[in-house]
């Protein structure tokens, strides 16, 4: 896994996966590969440093706040809960913070879902994800003018939302192209990620290693997509866990309200709530059993010889370390099974078990996952640049709305996983109702001594 990750020039997206990424979201960073990813991925690294995401950090909180008073204004009564989708509303929330922290832009969607900009997403990631593959869809795929001769209503769909969405886009360009070209240095402390990378597009000496306008765009569509749909599930599947599991549920609430005893607007910093133990190995536990992208696909680009680990079975009986690939042959990178091997993390790979996080198998500190020593976010030159601004996010939201509210499953309700592009959650028996994942949420009210 770490030889094909790493090695990013030999293997890369096979063209029928860059071509269903191009035609949902544009050439951004998930679909580009060779010199142009290295290009793009060289001039986007400052907007996405440490730093650079910490700073968001307050906006993230505010955010969590705004819908921690939503659900209890939602609230009949006090004592009253809620049947709430939980990713509906998480996805809200990204994108209002993708919106505010990526481009200075306000979506307002957890105020109400009636954005141009939101829903032209919504419309376009419904028709396009939540439909699910057809036939025609997949004849497309292959002879991609039939969506130019005979487009499906998907097709028009994605179509409609571009316009609406470049040309925001362009806008967006157009003005911090010029206020950074008008301000001087220092003049603003808060940048978006879009100011920073059109200041760091602009500092590139060599103008044949700048990126154009239109690559911009693509990557403001890939940002949407990427930095709301997969941290919204990686939240709604936490919350699902955590509503499973109640005792997990009270002692995470505990160490929270020990540094936040009241729910006044009085949360402590960032620092503060990463430093957490039982939250950080909730997030990390989470992370690893139910990760947003379940896999991922590669084609070698020629011939190779893949090292492994454990010794492999050839078909004459003879074992070897090491696999020969030839150039066109695809490499399934199945991340979920990865982060439950149980040969790596034991007999309970497969369980949520946040303890696991205080004792951890020697097998699992060689693994070489950039977070944690899991897959979720990948490894290599093609790791998710944005994880951190997703850590502070799924942090955030959990100690703000575990320390207000409980979740119960409802009852009489099963919650399966679906890989619909990335992995969904389902109510058995009501598949074509689309992804959804509902919960009981009620108010937090201590228990009288």
């Amino acid at each position: 896994m770490s030889h094909v990750l790493n090695n990013a020039s030999l293997y890369e997206k096979p063209w029928q996966s860059q071509r269903l990424i191009n035609g949902l979201i544009g050439p951004g960073l998930l679909s580009s590969e060779g010199s142009r990813h290295r290009m793009h991925r060289k001039i986007l690294n400052p907007a996405f440093s440490n730093q650079s995401m910490r700073s968001h950090a307050p906006l993230v909180m505010s955010k969590a706040r705004e819908l921690r008073q939503r659900w209890l204004d939602m609230a009949p009564s006090p004592e009253a809960g809620l049947n709430l989708d939980i990713v509906h509303w998480m996805t809200r929330a990204t994108f209002d913070i993708i919106g505010l922290a990526g481009f200075d832009y306000s979506l307002n969607a957890l105020e109400k879902e009636d954005n141009e900009l939101y829903l032209a997403y919504k419309a376009m990631f419904d028709s396009s994800i939540n439909g699910g593959a057809s036939l025609r869809s997949l004849a497309a795929l292959v002879f991609p003018i039939l969506d130019r001769i005979w487009p499906s209503k998907a097709v028009l769909t994605v179509r409609k939302s571009h316009k609406v969405i470049y040309a925001l886009g362009d806008k967006l360009v157009q003005k911090e192209k010029r206020e950074a070209m008008e301000e001087k240095n220092g003049e603003r402390s808060q940048k978006s990620i879009l100011s920073l990378l059109i200041r760091s597009n602009l500092l590139e000496t060599n103008a044949s290693q700048r990126i154009a306008d239109r690559d911009i765009m693509d990557q403001i569509n890939t940002f949407f997509f990427a930095g709301t749909d997969t941290t919204s599930l990686a939240l709604g599947w936490t919350f699902l866990l955590l509503a499973q599991n109640p005792e997990m549920q009270s002692r995470l609430r505990e160490e929270v309200l020990s540094v936040f005893p009241t729910h006044e607007d009085c949360e402590p910093d960032f620092p503060v709530i990463d430093n957490l133990p039982y939250l950080d190995k909730v997030t990390k536990e989470s992370l690893r059993v139910i990760p947003p992208i379940h896999s991922s696909l590669r084609v070698a680009c020629q011939d190779d010889v893949i090292p492994t680990q454990f010794p492999v079975k050839m078909k004459d009986g003879s074992e070897t370390y090491s696999v020969p690939i030839q150039k066109g042959q695809f490499v399934h990178v199945s991340v979920e099974a990865f982060n439950q091997d149980k040969t790596v993390w034991g007999e309970d790979a497969w369980d949520f078990k946040p303890d696991r996080w205080d004792n951890l198998p020697n097998a699992v500190r060689s693994l070489p996952g950039m977070y944690s020593n899991i897959m979720t976010f990948l490894a290599g030159p093609r790791s998710c640049i944005g994880f951190r601004l997703s850590i502070i996010e799924i942090k955030t939201f959990i100690f703000v709305l575990i320390a207000a509210f409980t979740f119960e499953p409802v009852p009489g309700i099963e919650i399966f996983k679906m890989n619909v592009v990335l992995t969904r959650p389902y109510v058995k028996g009501q598949y074509k109702k689309g992804s959804q994942l509902p919960l009981n949420v009620r108010p937090y009210r201590p228990t009288k001594a």
